[in-house]
């Protein structure tokens, strides 16, 4: 789940977010948070360091790594759904807090005396539990949706976004889910998973157990993996 924070500078937007963290972290949540500074030139480097003559020389990607944290630089601009990939993929976060990026199209709450902005779920007024219980949702929504196959069949009459929130809200179960049982075959590509419809699970399913039978020593193992490199 992303949800984005903005406001007029010194409007709170730090103070909401660390609010949020540190409530969402002391119930067990993982959380990523991005900053959005718009001004030119800004590094977090510092010049003549190790790591800023990695970067003069023309390295792309510079690590710097502690014993207590690990920085990653990326010499160069990226797209906020291009860093929220890399930090879902990196961190598998339930939550990515965004701080800035007001024109983006992500939910976002307004903070202080501005305008609302498109996808603006709510005008922060100083309670956080109507925040907390939207945020809160949406995560179990979310991993519900994680599970089911996303390839919006329609064989239970909605999409999958939908039946999400139906089983969320106890309408539904996982088992009404015309695809579920076939849940235990996966297909990624570069770490990315690639949603499979009903007949193209089933085919990988009994080919894949058709040659594993007929090989010595697969009897009792529980999960097969198969990598394809090309």
């Amino acid at each position: 789940m992303i949800i984005g924070i903005y406001g007029y500078s010194k409007s709170g937007k730090t103070t909401l977010i660390t609010e949020m963290v540190k409530k969402l972290v002391a119930e067990g949540y993982n959380i990523a948070t991005i900053k959005h500074i718009p001004h030119e030139g800004f590094t977090i480097d510092i010049e003549k360091k190790d790591t800023w003559q990695h970067a003069n020389a023309g390295a792309h990607l510079v690590v710097a790594s502690a014993p207590n944290e690990v920085s990653f630089m990326v010499k160069h601009g990226m797209p906020l759904d291009q860093i929220t990939h890399i930090v879902e993929k990196m961190l598998k976060a339930d939550l990515i807090l965004v701080e800035g990026y007001k024109e983006e199209g992500i939910e976002k709450i307004a903070v202080g005396d501005i305008e609302e902005g498109p996808n603006t779920v709510f005008k922060y007024d100083g309670s956080l539990d109507k925040i907390m219980d939207y945020v809160k949702r949406g995560i179990g929504i979310e991993r519900i949706y994680k599970q089911l196959p996303r390839v919006n069949c329609g064989k239970c009459g909605v999409d999958c976004a939908k039946m999400a929130t139906l089983i969320y809200d106890g309408e539904r179960d996982l088992a009404d889910c015309a695809s579920f049982s076939l849940l235990n075959v996966v297909l990624e590509a570069d770490d990315e998973e690639i949603p499979l419809g009903h007949f193209t699970r089933g085919l990988i399913a009994n080919v894949i157990n058709g040659i594993a039978s007929s090989l010595k020593g697969m009897d009792e193992a529980k999960e097969l993996r198969i990598t394809l490199r090309r």
